[in-house]
């Protein structure tokens, strides 16, 4: 038998909804870093629950990794299917069943070279035209197609796998961490994976594969899988020891607020919270006010109150733990009311006539009135935005805050029914802001005609080592000098077991149970 051991779930509690109130101090850049997970070292163990590891899923939705969007099925796919590369909390790529990667000069064209010795649970080996496959599958996917609009085409032979793109991007690799299943199988319920566990013949729990690199150390023979379908059904499952580890998004509406009691490790990811404008409404169209912006938005608030410390302030577009992150540059984009206000006055937006508000000139002096959207599903959305509104008013601009329902939220958005929208979005691992910025993308509710984002942007894909730091700064500067987007910052995620149950867990964003094999699970 493999390392046993466990403790019983400990006391589970529904969170207190996302508070709007309370003051923020002053931003000066980036927070650092991922929150720092809980440990667990004090607290009392209580009797064991069932004695075995076991994961919640749901078979109303699809087990294949390349489409599924359940998260306890996702979450359960980690572990029976491999990806490409692995990502870690730097969003650097980790070689896996591809390593030792290059590309040509204008990095249009990757080789990677495979590696032996990873097997299908038939016995077969996993090959280049497995890869090839389950990559081009993933393009066709709503998960994983967003990342790949500049994939052309790839090939494989005995030793390694090549890629082709229309645009030059040195950080390719970052977008690799897909998951692999068999070559024929995508249409199959549970297609055939590569991971160190795979399903049993009737579904109901996963056997540690023996054809897998690292059998002999995986912590458990058998993760049995159990089905509660509805928030509160896993939130008692979980706090009995039923299920002993789940994902959690503290942003969402589905956060389940896990207590305490509970070990949490923190993780980055891409889900980036940004403000921008509509450049054809009256004040919207004015750079000055825009570019103002960058420094009206108290981000530290936003991470620390409003999110309870489960995000990053970061006041450019990449996540603060990333090589290439301008740190001295973010630091000089940081709230300060003061200079907001300096740059709307020397931008002609001022109190004409000293009633206390704020005018620009046209013909005479027009008094400003900003509508600015946020979506109603977030308090922490809201609260950033109700923030504004109140220091905004404190020097003399009126914002007119209308939170909004989903779909109401939308169609304004596409009627351009607003100055100001607060959004959401999920980057590529490589921080490729292109959506939001290119005039032709849907994603572009600004309205904005400036082609010149994307040379800044492609000149930072394209760019080597050496050169992409400074080409990123640049992309950053242009972004700001022009006001276009206003960057807050990232979500962290939360993987959540029961305290001083598992050693050695080290989620990351593309795999909350990264690196199993090594884990300690203690079952009695």
């Amino acid at each position: 038998m493999k390392k046993l051991k466990k403790t019983c779930a400990l006391l589970l509690c529904l969170a207190m909804a996302l508070g709007c109130a309370a003051c923020g101090g002053a931003d000066d850049g980036a927070d650092g870093g991922i929150p720092e997970s809980t440990e667990g070292k004090n607290v009392t163990r209580a009797a064991a629950a069932d004695n075995v590891f076991s994961l919640n899923c749901n078979t109303d939705y699809s087990f294949n990794p390349l489409i599924a969007t359940n998260h306890s099925n996702q979450l359960v796919g980690s572990l029976v299917y491999e990806n490409i590369v692995e990502l870690d909390n730097n969003f650097e790529a980790i070689p896996n069943l591809l390593t030792n990667w290059k590309c040509n000069e204008d990095a249009t064209y990757w080789t990677f070279d495979l590696v032996e010795g990873h097997y299908f649970h038939d016995g077969t080996p996993v090959t280049g035209k497995d890869i090839r496959y389950s990559l081009e599958r993933a393009i066709t996917s709503d998960r994983y197609s967003g990342r790949f609009s500049s994939f052309q085409g790839s090939g494989y032979d005995d030793t390694n796998f090549y890629v082709s793109l229309g645009i030059g991007d040195t950080q390719f690799m970052k977008l690799m961490n897909v998951p692999v299943i068999k070559y024929g199988t995508f249409s199959d319920p549970r297609p055939l994976g590569s991971g160190p566990y795979k399903y049993s013949d009737d579904g109901t729990c996963l056997l540690a594969a023996d054809s897998y690199p690292g059998y002999e150390s995986l912590p458990v023979d058998t993760v049995y899988l159990v089905e509660y379908t509805d928030a509160a059904s896993r939130l008692t499952a979980f706090d009995d020891g039923t299920i002993d580890i789940v994902t959690n998004d503290p942003s969402s509406y589905t956060n389940l607020g896990y207590a305490s009691t509970s070990e949490i490790h923190n993780y980055a990811t891409t889900n980036y919270h940004f403000v921008m404008f509509n450049e054809e409404s009256t004040i919207g169209r004015y750079s000055g006010f825009r570019t103002a912006m960058n420094y009206a938005f108290d981000r530290v608030y936003f991470a620390e109150d409003l999110m309870h410390g489960n995000a990053v302030a970061s006041p450019v577009p990449m996540f603060p733990t990333c090589k290439d992150y301008p740190e001295a540059y973010a630091k000089k984009l940081g709230y300060n009311i003061d200079t907001c206000r300096l740059i709307l006055e020397n931008s002609g937006i001022k109190d004409y006539d000293n009633d206390g508000q704020l005018e620009y000139m046209s013909g005479s002096a027009q008094k400003i009135e900003v509508t600015f959207i946020v979506c109603s599903d977030s308090s922490a959305k809201t609260g950033v935005v109700r923030k504004f509104a109140e220091d905004m008013e404190s020097i003399g601009l009126k914002v007119n805050v209308r939170e909004l329902t989903w779909d109401n939220y939308l169609k304004a958005l596409e009627e351009g029914d607003f100055d100001m929208f607060y959004g959401e979005v999920r980057l590529r691992n490589n921080f490729d802001v292109t959506e939001l910025l290119d005039p032709d993308s849907d994603l572009n509710y600004s309205r904005s005609t400036d082609t010149a984002f994307i040379n800044y942007i492609n000149t930072y894909l394209a760019s080597g080592d050496l050169q992409r730091a400074a080409a990123y700064e640049l992309l950053c500067d242009y972004i700001a000098g022009t006001g276009s987007l206003i960057s807050i910052g990232f979500e962290t995620h939360q993987t959540v077991s029961h305290r001083g149950v598992i050693k050695g867990l080290n989620p990351n964003f593309g795999n909350p149970l990264y690196d199993f094999q090594n884990w300690e699970i203690m079952l009695d």
